[in-house]
């Protein structure tokens, strides 16, 4: 480890704690300030024949891959893991492994004394359970481990309860805080003026705090008085003493300039800083500031070491930069963006880039991010640095448009204002900044894609679609190297547009790139399951089923089986539980998940429900909540006009029919679509249900040649015409249709459409394959199937008295009130109601009114 400042006091009875063979994870745990990073370098730099890995977390790591991911890191920089397993491709495994104590073990296991520094864990958020259950499994696995960790947190691995388990050596601010005895021997050891009468009054006004006690002995002289250390002031009023020692000369100007980034090299601070002269000095500087407190020396490469400045004390000098001339201010900000770009800090790069307006740079950074870490669009940190890009900015840089869409088409309240960023982002013609990569072009194209799509302008997706695949094979023939982790991603997305857009045939083709490409586990299973909802939701129950044997349940990271990542999934199942007429099964598919209205794969959802409820009696409940979603505004996700949303009306269509409603199904029916081939098969179940089975027949060649066409929505067009055709009694006919629906689905493919058959003509059918159909007919037909449609719509004559006395039912809970409402005898109402009653088929006044909702009679 190269030392980066002055020998540090050794502070011999902490060094003793940690030197204890037993237990082998050391907490370090107090606030800012109590020089936990100091005493751990410190103690570090006694060691000899120890492999140490340094791990600094500069930002807030709200997942378990990206804790580890940093590990590998710091451990691939110094060459802790060995040759036979190299930090790269334990990086790569980590990101899908739902084991990662294991993966890290393995290349640990390559060093005879591995030691383990975390430092700042409090930046492990909302995966600090699951790391915090790692880290003890990865001591369980490597004997020779040792773990050192530093946080400002007192719970976690912090908890007094881990210590008295003895799973843990637990030093809190009280450990931390100097006795009186080592304030005498700092003073002493460092040259400080001063008694022991001096050393006691320090040590009094400072309680000890390490951050103080070195601002006092920058003053050369006892710090005055301050208030207790827990008090909720004391940092700032740290900060503020520190930053007043270094007023007006070379040290202020330099942390002045040089506090702009949250750590920095010696490169970087000779470039922000005028008040040194070369790499010397720069060195000679920041070693004396590590050594007044200001700040601490972080390993980062072999060889190479950064420095971080308190944060209070940051804070306090950012608020000074602020005062300083624009252009400086610029200047100083886009040489450190630019610096935390090339070095991979995304985050701190975006928020930096943002915040002094340098956008280019933003949209870069952004890119890359999405890049490197597919999931990075979507997290909340980079929404919320997004959401201070001006408008000016995100017409300019559509990368940086489109992700601020993202993050309103994900919250409910927001999605209305997403239209206007996507149509930013929709317009992309290249990116706008210089020497752009083929994965940042690549990114711009499926940007464009994905707008598109969100806008409603599928046809125009679609095509956006086959440019950017044009530029992928292209690109991919050159350098496969460089698309490899972005591929499966920008597949997947560019399948969804051209399924939308009318060209199943393409999306199969495209999807089956993508999971081909897909090597890690959970990639694959974020490809995969693309593989499995489209398939099915097309009619292709084969090679829906054989996809899903690609998704790893294992592979999963926690609670990603019931999110977006697996909607299509979650959609697949549910079809083909469908085809499998278990309704109640595909209308619980997607009960414990988060999504179904956040997600543009609402279209194929709401399609399963539909169907489900149709099946199971509530078709008409179910076809109101559908219409009153869509009555809404915003639209839902991809119900412009796509083949997904045509294939939506369909089911309306169908539902309002097994509901006895005719004139709602045939409203449904009649709004144009460029996808009509879609509502194809509804438009002639809704003939056949009327009794006119010729006209079926004799629309049948046109309607088959409508465009949109699916693989199930054509096997569902030839049913109902086979059934037409049985019907008027021509059975050769009927017998060579169903032959082609066994051509479209197979045997067991795809069946939905048989439930939609009224009872009657399934039978017809039925007895048709056994005259005159082959052995796989009859078995496509074969079994328990359910009737949801009836043959004939519901006819109501209803008259004018009849229908006032029905609406008065709904108002009043008595005959006597409702004969006294209508001026009526109770004698007279009765016969109306027995007769209303007789008419709707129902016993009771609920059923009555329950079926006078479904026909719009109320």
């Amino acid at each position: 480890m190269t030392g980066g400042g002055p020998v540090l006091l050794a502070r011999a009875r902490l060094h003793t704690l940690l030197d204890e063979p037993e237990p082998r994870l050391s907490v370090l745990a107090a606030p800012s300030g109590f020089g936990k990073t100091s005493l751990a370098r410190a103690w570090v730099e006694t060691l000899t024949g120890t492999d140490v890995v340094w791990v600094t977390l500069e930002n807030e790591l709200t997942s378990r891959s990206a804790f580890w991911q940093t590990v590998l890191a710091g451990a691939g920089r110094v060459g802790v893991t060995g040759p036979t397993t190299p930090a790269p491709a334990l990086q790569a495994e980590i990101e899908s492994s739902a084991d990662p104590g294991a993966v890290i073990a393995r290349g640990l296991r390559a060093s005879a004394r591995p030691l383990l520094v975390v430092d700042a864990y409090e930046k492990v958020r909302s995966a600090a359970a699951q790391v915090e259950a790692d880290l003890l499994q990865l001591l369980r696995l490597v004997p020779q481990l040792r773990v050192v960790v530093t946080t400002r947190t007192s719970g976690g691995l912090a908890s007094p309860a881990r210590t008295l388990r003895g799973e843990v050596r637990l030093l809190t601010e009280d450990d931390l805080a100097f006795t009186l005895a080592e304030t005498r021997d700092l003073l002493a050891a460092f040259g400080a003026p001063g008694s022991d009468d001096g050393a006691a009054r320090l040590h009094e006004a400072t309680h000890g705090y390490p951050l103080a006690l070195r601002a006092a002995m920058l003053t050369r002289e006892p710090a005055r008085p301050v208030v207790g250390r827990r008090e909720p002031g004391w940092q700032a009023l740290v900060a503020e003493d520190l930053r007043g020692q270094l007023e007006g000369g070379a040290a202020y100007a330099f942390v002045l300039a040089t506090s702009v980034p949250p750590y920095l090299d010696a490169d970087l601070a000779l470039e922000l800083s005028d008040a040194v002269s070369g790499p010397a000095e720069v060195k000679e500087m920041l070693d004396d500031l590590e050594w007044n407190g200001f700040g601490r020396w972080i390993p980062f490469a072999p060889g190479h070491q950064v420095f971080q400045y308190v944060e209070s004390l940051r804070e306090a000098m950012l608020a000074e930069a602020r005062q300083r001339p624009q252009a400086e201010q610029a200047r100083a900000a886009e040489r450190s963006a630019t610096w935390l770009y090339r070095h991979g800090s995304h985050e701190a790069a975006l928020e930096m880039a943002v915040g002094a307006g340098l956008f280019s740079i933003a949209a870069r950074v952004y890119a890359a991010a999405v890049a490197t870490t597919q999931d990075a669009h979507s997290a909340s940190l980079v929404d919320r640095h997004l959401a201070a890009v001006p408008s000016r900015a995100l017409t300019q840089f559509p990368a940086l448009a489109f992700g601020r869409g993202l993050a309103c088409f994900r919250d409910p309240a927001l999605r209305g204002a997403a239209a206007d960023y996507f149509a930013i982002s929709a317009r992309w013609d290249g990116p706008r900044f210089p020497d752009p990569t083929p994965g940042e072009y690549l990114l711009g194209y499926v940007a464009k894609v994905v707008s598109l799509r969100l806008l409603g302008r599928i046809e125009e997706s679609g095509r956006a679609a086959a440019e950017a695949l044009a530029f992928f094979r292209r690109v991919s023939e050159e350098e496969p190297e460089r698309l490899a982790v972005l591929g499966p991603m920008a597949l997947r997305h560019l399948a969804y547009s051209q399924f939308l857009a009318g060209d199943p045939e393409g999306a199969r083709d495209t999807t089956s790139r993508a999971v081909a490409m897909a090597t890690a586990p959970t990639v694959r299973n974020h490809t995969a399951v693309y593989a499995v909802g489209l398939p099915a939701f097309e009619g292709r129950a084969h090679q829906a089923r054989a996809a899903r044997s690609l998704v790893d349940a294992e592979a999963w990271r926690p609670g990603e089986d019931r999110s977006w990542a697996n909607a299509l999934g979650r959609i697949g199942e549910a079809v083909l539980l469908l085809d499998a007429f278990d309704f109640a099964g595909a209308a619980g598919s997607y009960d414990d998940c988060a999504f179904r209205d956040t997600t543009e794969f609402w279209p194929l959802m709401t399609w399963t429900l539909l169907h489900a409820h149709v099946g199971l009696g509530s078709a008409a409940a179910e076809a109101r909540r559908v219409e009153e979603q869509l009555r809404r505004a915003p639209v839902p996700p991809v119900m412009r006009d796509s083949v997904a949303a045509a294939a939506v009306r369909a089911a309306l269509a169908t539902a309002w029919l097994a509901a006895g409603n005719h004139t709602r199904a045939t409203g449904v029916l009649h709004a144009p679509s460029r996808y009509a081939g879609q509502l194809a098969p509804a438009t002639a179940l809704a003939s056949l249900c009327a009794g006119d089975a010729d006209a079926v027949l004799a629309a049948l060649p046109t309607l088959e040649t409508r465009p949109g066409h699916t693989t199930r929505s054509r096997a569902a067009l030839l049913t109902v015409g086979a059934a037409a055709a049985a019907r008027t009694g021509q059975e050769e006919a009927a017998a060579a249709l169903l032959q082609r629906v066994l051509a479209q689905v197979g045997v067991d493919g795809a069946r939905l459409h048989l439930a939609h058959l009224p009872a009657e003509d399934l039978a017809g059918l039925r007895r048709t394959a056994d005259e005159r159909g082959t052995d796989d007919v009859r078995a496509h037909l074969a079994g328990s199937v359910p009737a949801c449609v009836v043959a004939a719509p519901t006819v109501l004559a209803l008259t004018r008295q009849e229908r006032t006395v029905l609406v008065a039912l709904a108002q009043h809970a008595t005959r006597s009130d409702l004969a006294a409402a209508l001026h009526l005898s109770e004698n007279t109402v009765k016969t109306h109601l027995q007769r209303i009653y007789r008419k709707l088929g129902a016993r009771s006044r609920k059923a009555v009114i329950e079926r006078a909702i479904e026909l719009d009679l109320l």
